[in-house]
């Protein structure tokens, strides 16, 4: 049976994947010399490649490369945001007798799960 993986990058994407093939997540080649030990983390550093592999990871097994990931997951797995709503209103008012300020602010957090489109594409 195959499983579906949700891809985030610069598109979003679902793919069907063989029960007997392998993901790997990681840059597109390893750093090398000072790069690996900077200690500064570059937005580029943070995108990986996700592989996809049937057996071992020689060239000739390779079912698919995908580049600029910035993350992945099974849609098996039950997933939640929490969200953060804030609504308010500032109201202000200077006049002879001096500055006033009034804030009304309303917030909210909740869980949410959200729903994936569904694409036909």
């Amino acid at each position: 049976m195959s499983r579906t993986i949700l891809v985030f990058g610069q598109k979003t994407f679902k793919l069907v994947v063989p029960d007997d093939a392998k993901l790997t997540f990681g840059p597109w080649s390893p750093p090398t010399g000072e790069n690996k030990y900077s200690g500064q983390v570059s937005d580029r550093a943070l995108v990986g490649t996700l592989r996809i592999y049937r057996g071992t990871k020689s060239t000739e097994n390779i079912l698919a490369v995908f580049s600029g990931v910035t993350g992945f997951r099974d849609l098996s797995l039950d997933y939640a945001e929490e969200v953060a709503k804030e609504e308010g209103a500032t109201i202000w008012k200077s006049d002879q007798n001096g500055y006033e300020r009034e804030e009304k602010v309303n917030r909210e957090r909740r869980w949410i799960t959200p729903e994936l489109e569904n694409r036909n594409e």
